[in-house]
């Protein structure tokens, strides 16, 4: 998806917004303001509210690239953990809005569009953690969809402890730490 300079720093806005003061916060009046522009230069660059937060939706799914899937087997779980830790450093706001679901859950469509975004992940990496059974990288008798759950179970908390404490740790650092942990487990 490509976006305009504007609809970046709209974007970006919103996800500040939503951050701070959830879902209810993201109004268009209130985005206007944050910018310090009309509310009818906003719908210059989306639609709606609705289309801003898909495109906050779809900017998360972004973690999931092209050259995370040249890779295999546990390397390409790592590579996707790794492009996690860089997309929420590179804009803090994402790690308190893209894993607080319960903030799209009043809007059914926002909600599905979560669900698939999810869904579309766990199947790509179920099949890097086969990948890494079959090649001898991790243990055999755990299924792929518990191996999705009880690597990024952890991930996800590590990022949402660092959201929440806007920062305190290094994320690269203690993310690199929980995967070696995690590639010792499994073996």
């Amino acid at each position: 998806m490509k976006l305009t300079k504007r609809q970046n720093e709209i974007i970006d806005t919103a996800l500040n917004l939503t951050a701070s003061g959830g879902i209810q916060n993201l109004t268009i009046k209130n985005l206007a303001d944050a910018l310090g522009i009309t509310e009818p230069a906003i719908y210059r660059h989306f639609k709606n509210k609705s289309e801003i937060v898909k495109t906050m939706i779809a900017r998360f799914d972004q973690a999931v690239s092209a050259e995370d899937w040249e890779l295999h087997g546990f390397d390409a779980v790592a590579a996707f953990a790794r492009r996690r830790f860089e997309q929420v450093t590179a804009a803090p706001p994402l790690a308190r809005v893209m894993f607080a679901e319960e903030l799209f859950m009043d809007d059914e469509e926002f909600t599905e569009l979560v669900f698939r975004m999810m869904h579309r992940h766990k199947a790509a990496l179920e099949h890097s953690f086969r990948e890494a059974q079959e090649n001898g990288e991790i243990r055999r008798d755990i299924p792929s969809d518990t191996l999705f759950r009880l690597v990024f179970g952890p991930v996800r908390l590590l990022i949402k402890q660092w959201g929440m404490t806007r920062g305190a740790f290094n994320l690269h650092q203690k993310g690199e730490e929980l995967l070696s942990t995690l590639r010792t487990i499994l073996r």
